[in-house]
């Protein structure tokens, strides 16, 4: 009966944690792409919805750039996929107006790129933006090295750098089910 509930658990947790990503999925940025910089540091967090009929919102939120010295500001967000059809920002953000521009991450290799800054307008430490992007489609979900955040005016020699958030692979997921089933066995051995 145990090993039963147990299964239905585990069948019942998957269907969440696959089902749940294809609709929204936050993103942590922290290893380093190119540049100058930490090779490995949590700066910010992206959270992306689908709200339906190609309409996704953004935000971009938890930046932390002291470790980039207090002239530091996140200038955009490269992306790799569908160049959205027009963005709104949201007002009451760290700044007033995210922009779409063709192009950019390192060497130019991204599709397009989320602008999060214009001139003194910019988004620097314990600051937040959220923005609607429409025309996406219903399949955007970035996969790992698909999204890159430019951090500029840092204190290192190089003073910007490109940051990615790393997804889990399919290794993580695997290890999960089996750590699942080793806890089946070890309850089953012990009833």
């Amino acid at each position: 009966m145990i090993l039963k509930k147990l299964a239905i658990a585990i069948i019942a947790t998957g269907a969440l944690v696959f089902g749940s990503g294809v609709q929204a999925n936050t993103y942590s940025f922290g290893q380093l792409l190119s540049g100058g910089g930490p090779a490995s540091v949590h700066l910010a967090d992206l959270d992306i919805n689908d709200l339906g009929g190609g309409h996704w919102s953004f935000t971009l939120y938890n930046i932390d750039l002291s470790a980039f010295g207090s002239t530091a500001f996140i200038g955009s967000m490269a992306v790799d996929g569908i160049t959205p059809s027009s963005v709104t920002t949201v007002a009451g953000g760290g700044v007033s107006t995210v922009s779409i521009s063709p192009g950019g991450g390192p060497g130019g290799s991204f599709d397009f790129r989320y602008d999060t800054a214009s001139g003194s307008d910019r988004l620097t430490d314990a600051e937040s933006v959220s923005w609607d992007a429409f025309g996406l489609g219903s399949s955007l979900l970035p996969s790992n090295g698909d999204l890159a955040l430019h951090v500029q005016s840092t204190i290192f020699t190089d003073s910007s750098a490109w940051y990615v958030s790393p997804v889990p692979e399919p290794e993580t997921y695997a290890m999960l089910l089996v750590g699942l089933g080793l806890l089946g066995t070890a309850i089953r051995r012990k009833k």
